[in-house]
């Protein structure tokens, strides 16, 4: 059996990054490979995503990490389900986390797929600050077998930023990225065609994850799920517009914000900083509504046929959201001010339409591993 390697952010405490690399290794796995998720832990991964850190990542940062230590054991008890994550859902390599120790793996697999997420720019949380020879792996330097994209993503990054990864990116067998305007863009600077893939958590149905993760129904005592990666300013802003859903549509409020403590000041608001990804799973599959400014908590409420709402700041790499969204025919859901939630009335969502356009384009990034891989 051919041996697939996987390299993509697997270990952050993200729950996005999480369940995409869980879903491409399945689907990797359903196609018939022994497919083993690369263990590539930088240094700067864990510094970022430590519960209080170091002062390099600013004032700001610190200040904000102290201000979650109302809930240090909750969120300790949500580190410890990722690691248990990490051990008991992938089927790992050796752990490394300096970029020249990937040389002593390289050898052991036929093919190396490089992606989801945003393992290609330089401005994500794990690569902000820090040099640019810590993407080499991403980018399989020194692999000399088939070397596959599936569903990178570069983000913001400038063109002068993606011509100095270009030499690399060129020497790939099959090019895939996740948005439809970064295959677009990196069509016209390689001069050769470039395919638009989904996110991988879209690979997997409905189904298919309630069945892997033995998720519930739709709660018997209903709630809005508010899922935000904001700090304490955006949840704020955000919390009262989306508790006025929560009372319009007779529920109660669920706040998953791992980045910002906001205290429940009344009996119908829970906060769950614990949750690792099993549990938002399960939160995104018992709700009523969500409501997310996440790029996986958008793609997940989709996916899992939920009544949702994507929040958006103008500018930035929000393009990320949006694309998909428009993609599906569900721009409406797209908001830049969460005042809406509460003031407009939304149509409701074509389920029906929504999961015909969504199966195409499932068929066609299955069609496209399936095709890079044999």
């Amino acid at each position: 059996m051919s041996k697939v390697g996987i390299i993509t952010y697997h270990s952050a405490y993200n729950y996005g990054s999480a369940l995409q690399a869980y879903a491409t290794q399945k689907t990797v796995e359903a196609l018939g490979f022994d497919a083993e998720i690369i263990n590539y832990r930088m240094d700067e991964q864990r510094r970022f995503y430590s519960m209080y850190r170091p002062l390099k990542y600013g004032v700001g940062s610190s200040v904000k990490d102290l201000m979650m230590l109302p809930v240090h054991a909750k969120r300790t008890e949500r580190r410890q389900r990722f690691e248990s994550f990490f051990s008991e859902r992938f089927n790992l390599s050796a752990e490394f986390s300096e970029p020249e120790k990937a040389a002593e793996i390289w050898s052991g697999y036929d093919t190396a797929i490089s992606g989801s997420d945003q393992i290609w720019n330089k401005h994500s949380c794990e690569l902000e600050k820090n040099e640019w020879k810590y993407m080499e792996p991403y980018l399989l330097r020194g692999f000399e077998g088939k070397k596959v994209s599936y569903a990178s993503s570069v983000a913001n990054m400038t063109d002068d930023e993606l011509k100095r990864i270009l030499p690399d990116i060129e020497r790939f067998d099959y090019i895939a990225m996740r948005e439809r305007s970064s295959a677009e863009r990196m069509e016209g600077l390689l001069g050769r065609p470039v395919e638009n893939t989904l996110d991988p958590t879209f690979l997997l149905t409905k189904e298919q994850w309630k069945e892997r993760f033995a998720l519930p129904g739709e709660a018997d005592d209903p709630y809005v799920l508010y899922y935000s990666l904001s700090g304490i300013k955006g949840v704020s802003r955000a919390v009262s517009s989306v508790k006025a859903l929560a009372e319009r549509l007779r529920c109660k409020l669920v706040l998953v914000t791992p980045f910002a403590w906001y205290p429940a000041a009344d009996s119908i608001t829970e906060n769950h900083p614990e949750y690792g990804p099993v549990e938002l799973l399960s939160a995104l599959s018992r709700a009523k509504a969500v409501v997310t400014d996440s790029y996986h908590g958008t793609a997940l409420s989709v996916n899992f046929g939920k009544d949702f709402y994507s929040l958006c700041k103008p500018g930035g790499s929000e393009f990320r959201k949006t694309d998909i969204l428009e993609h599906l025919g569900l721009e409406e859901r797209i908001l830049y001010d969460p005042r809406l939630i509460a003031e407009k009335t939304f149509a409701p969502i074509d389920r029906g339409e929504v999961e015909k356009k969504l199966a195409a384009l499932r068929a066609h990034s299955l069609d496209y591993l399936k095709g890079a891989l044999l």
